[in-house]
């Protein structure tokens, strides 16, 4: 049990990390894995949504290695859904930056 939670930590901390390296540095090339063939309409408002959105995914995935310790399955399971939910609006985020919102 306790590996689990030290493996959950550690990927929460590197998704925090990436979250403010997006946001400070609005680097999207590792992000997207697109190179060149994808240029952000407006970097400053992309990468702080995205960066915040991926801030968001981190803290997720800590208090799932915190808390299921005690709910077990039943906090993987709503962790689960809350990451679908923010990935999706990761990828609304990219969309609606390339029609120019």
């Amino acid at each position: 049990m306790g590996i689990e939670m030290v493996i959950g930590l550690i990927f929460g901390v590197f998704l925090i990390w990436v979250g403010y390296i997006v946001r400070t540095k609005q680097t999207f090339a590792f992000l997207a894995g697109f190179r060149e063939t994808w240029e952000p309409v407006n970097k400053e408002r992309l990468g702080n949504r995205v960066g915040i959105l991926l801030i968001i995914i981190g803290v997720i995935a800590i208090f799932t290695s915190i808390f299921t310790i005690w709910f077990g399955a039943t906090v993987g399971k709503i962790s689960g859904v809350l990451a679908i939910i923010d990935v999706s609006l990761i990828i609304i985020v990219i969309g609606l930056d390339q029609i120019g919102y």
